[in-house]
């Protein structure tokens, strides 16, 4: 609701700060892009925005109220409260302090950013809540219901995407032996003959520039088609069937010059293609994030910019980036297009009805 009382205040008043009410771009990264779909769905959005950016969103939407209400039945017990005048009076201290971390919200599980493990879902985050988001918003667009925006779509993600935040820290020390056991020993719950087949796709030499974190590197790559650029291939697809307008689709695989440490919340620095490096290029803070930039560097921020503004002002991408499923507009220092992109290992995931596994943001 706050999301849609900033869009109309957008479309009231645009016009004051020399913008344009029928160009508007919604765009969103992590639980921003999970927003953008649900924009995207509901009807109350309708006719607020024309354009819109959904980076590294969920790619599972379907709690429904009786879910969430009874998940948040957890933090109401914490606070000691009955009813809503209660809650209006708690110090901000108190608050914090009633927020169920450990016990919900299961979107923050750690697993996040792991292999899954068989029947462990995370979830749910984003709501069906009857009223800004009437259906499952993947009903929506199978089923042309109405109310949907129809809309030029960019959806984004990064290659290493579930890097930023890995369970394993020490993945660094891992041999190719410490790679094979553990991706066997996690897969073969869901298939006997999953952790090889992944195996066979996922080659710790298939695309190493520091040899030394190859097994990271491949084992963080995996992780991240399973848990966020497969499942938004997924989403990819149903949009362009549904939708008139022009839908995109990229995969970030630039790898910073050096190791970034997102922020404090995590100790861990990243070393490749992980959540957030397109926003950090986009809004020109990788020199904040690195500490110091290359000509590399400013290359990719230059290039995300160049996209993404021209798809704010003219409601499309130039035509070297086609659009979505005639080919994945790879970007990097430069674009390259690839029709197809890791068809073969979104496949397997597929093969293995590994989709509902996507991460919630």
């Amino acid at each position: 609701m706050d999301q849609l009382a900033a869009l109309k205040w957008v479309q009231k008043n645009i016009q004051y700060f020399g913008g344009d009410p029928n160009k508007v771009t919604i765009y969103g990264q992590s639980s921003g892009g999970t927003s953008v779909w649900t924009m995207m769905v509901s009807p109350l959005a309708k006719g607020l925005f024309h354009r819109a950016i959904d980076i590294s969103g969920s790619s599972v939407f379907k709690a429904t109220m009786a879910e969430a209400e009874k998940d948040n039945l957890v933090f109401l017990k914490k606070t000691g409260c009955q009813d809503a005048e209660c809650l209006r009076q708690l110090n901000v201290t108190k608050i914090l302090q009633s927020i169920p971390w450990e016990e919900y919200p299961k979107w923050a599980s750690e697993d996040l950013c792991d292999l899954p493990q068989k029947d462990q879902f995370i979830g749910p985050l984003p709501v069906v809540d009857g009223y800004v988001v009437p259906f499952p918003p993947q009903d929506v667009w199978k089923e042309k219901k109405e109310g949907y925006s129809d809309v030029p779509y960019v959806i984004g993600t990064t290659l290493q995407e579930a890097e930023f935040a890995p369970v394993f820290t020490n993945l660094s020390k891992w041999t190719e032996e410490d790679y094979r056991w553990f991706v066997k020993l996690r897969l073969n719950t869901f298939g006997e003959s999953l952790g090889d087949e992944a195996l066979g796709l996922y080659k710790t030499s298939e695309f190493c520039s520091q040899p030394e974190r190859c097994v990271e590197k491949t084992y963080m790559t995996m992780v991240s088609d399973i848990r966020a650029s497969c499942p938004k291939n997924e989403l990819a697809k149903q949009a362009a069937a549904a939708l008139s307008s022009p839908v995109y689709r990229y995969q970030v695989t630039y790898t910073p010059s050096r190791p970034v440490k997102v922020n404090n919340l995590f100790s861990y620095e990243s070393w490749f293609a992980f959540h957030m490096l397109d926003t950090l290029g986009f809004f020109e803070t990788l020199d904040y994030s690195l500490g110091e930039t290359t000509e590399a560097d400013r290359d990719f921020q230059r290039l995300i910019q160049k996209y993404f503004i021209y798809f704010a002002k003219e409601g499309k991408m130039p035509s070297e980036w086609p659009e979505y499923p005639k080919g994945t507009a790879l970007l990097s220092t430069s674009l390259s297009v690839e029709k197809d992109y890791r068809s073969a290992q979104c496949a397997l995931w597929e093969k293995y009805n590994m989709f509902p596994y996507a991460w919630i943001n």
